[in-house]
């Protein structure tokens, strides 16, 4: 082969002569979106302008609703002195609406009381209102007769509303105070795992699907965006009690990312970390609201003993009396003569009310020291822990049905082991479930942290043929 006729076989086709083939087949429709088609001569009214603003406003919702529902930042929700109080923030509704607020609103809660296994969501909806005044011009005969006066609003303030939408959990009010927040929150979960019915753990899982059409068009979009639960908690200083992530999901993810990922059995990025956040922020307040030990007044009750004998008041004088008196109140001061007493134990999280996990998480962790060895015995070495993990802390915490394994990692190697058990179930702590302990370790073996990750264990069975 020459070299031209190489070239000439490298070289792309020509393209075609001649005119282009007709177009094949084609139908249309509206989009519901019309814009002003304007021209010189068209007496400009208000019909038209609207027009302008409705075809903005229908552009920005389809571009809004392709992104996803979810909250973007803000709206933090708290309950101080019997009010809610809802901070300002930014939300997309799965209408592709924009939810801003620029203020902090509050809402009194007074009066309010659920029905039977009822709760409330917090909910941020759109709402505007008119104002302004501007005079209208060429009907000023017109308006004055029909009661309408000479001057209208020009303007509308786009905001949003703060609102309780009642929900209804079967068995909330049989569960202790203590479980309502958890039961709830694993209940919301599990009925978003199925919310578009996989097929890995619905009833047909035993056979593949047999169409696999995309998601049809959804009609009936929210106009809301849920930011938190709101319970009743005759416990809590203010009677009640907030969860923000129950509710609340970020946005994270388009629509067809998100149903296709709950079609196949996988959990969307958002509804993961929901869970850990639920969990953690839960674990952070039950753990520093647990009641301190009771005082144990023995050594105190023993001195005011001594001082009231009779014996004791006949052998002292007045200024000694006084002396004895001051000692008191000084040991008093100094934690001598009142001192806590020993805990009943350590507490489980089932016992603070947790009892269902995430698929991954975090713990507190405070490195138990060493036991000092006996004269004559050998300590056997605990080999099922990684250097530095207290197993009887972590134990305690999540107590005796949970298959515990512990390992020691790279803070990176930990962030994996967290993102890899995304699609796992999550973890009941009256059931015997494989979970890994991971402590956070640096080049020398060290612990970098006062905290331990879990992860469900992954069950993996794998053989080679033959």
């Amino acid at each position: 082969m020459t070299l031209s006729e190489a070239a000439a076989e490298a070289a792309p086709p020509a393209a075609p002569t001649g005119p282009p083939p007709p177009p094949g087949p084609s139908a249309t429709a509206d989009g519901g979106i019309d814009r002003l088609n304007a021209f010189d001569g068209l007496f400009l009214r208000a019909e038209h302008l609207n027009r302008i603003q409705d075809y903005a406003r229908e552009l920005a919702l389809a571009v809004g609703a392709a992104g996803g529902p979810g909250v973007v930042e803000g709206y933090e929700v708290s309950v101080k002195d019997g009010t809610l109080r809802v901070g300002g923030g930014l939300a997309v509704s799965e209408q592709g609406r924009p939810l801003r607020s620029q203020r902090l609103v509050t809402l009194p809660l007074t009066g309010l009381e659920p029905g039977l296994d009822g709760f409330w969501w917090v909910e941020v909806a759109p709402d505007s209102r008119p104002y302004g005044d501007a005079p209208v011009q060429g009907s000023y005969c017109d308006d004055p007769c029909a009661g309408t006066g000479t001057t209208r609003h020009p303007y509308l303030a786009e905001g949003v509303r703060i609102r309780l939408a009642e929900g209804v959990e079967r068995g909330l009010d049989n569960q202790l105070p203590a479980s309502r927040r958890n039961f709830l929150a694993s209940r919301v979960f599990g009925a978003e795992r199925t919310e578009h019915s996989p097929w890995p753990y619905g009833p047909g899982r035993a056979h593949l699907p047999p169409s696999w059409a995309p998601p049809a068009a959804s009609p009936g979009r929210s106009e809301a965006v849920r930011i938190a639960v709101l319970q009743r908690d005759p416990g809590s200083p203010d009677g009640w009690e907030v969860d923000t992530w129950t509710a609340r999901r970020d946005r994270a993810a388009a629509p067809p990312q998100r149903y296709w990922q709950s079609r196949l059995g996988m959990r969307p990025w958002d509804a993961y970390t929901a869970q850990i956040l639920q969990f953690q922020d839960q674990l952070a307040q039950v753990l520093g609201a647990t009641p301190p030990p009771a005082a144990d007044l023995g050594p105190l009750l023993e001195q005011l003993a001594l001082i009231g004998e009779q014996r004791f008041l006949k052998s002292h004088t007045k200024e000694q009396l006084g002396a004895e008196v001051a000692r008191l109140i000084t040991g008093i001061g100094e934690g001598a003569l009142v001192r806590p007493r020993a805990a009943d134990g350590p507490y489980t999280l089932e016992q603070l009310g947790i009892a269902e996990l995430p698929p991954a998480g975090y713990l507190p962790f405070t490195p138990e020291p060493e036991p000092e060895p006996e004269p004559d015995l050998e300590p056997e070495p605990d080999r099922s822990a990684a250097p530095g993990v207290a197993p009887n802390g972590i134990r305690a915490l999540l107590g005796q049905q949970v298959d515990l394994r512990y390992c020691s990692c790279a803070l990176a190697d930990v962030a994996q082991a967290v993102e890899e058990a995304r699609h796992r179930d999550r973890i009941r702590l009256d059931e015997p479930v494989g979970v890994d302990i991971l402590l956070p370790v640096d080049d020398r073996g060290a612990p970098v942290g006062d905290w331990v990750a879990f992860v469900r264990r992954g069950r993996r069975h794998c053989d080679s043929p033959g």
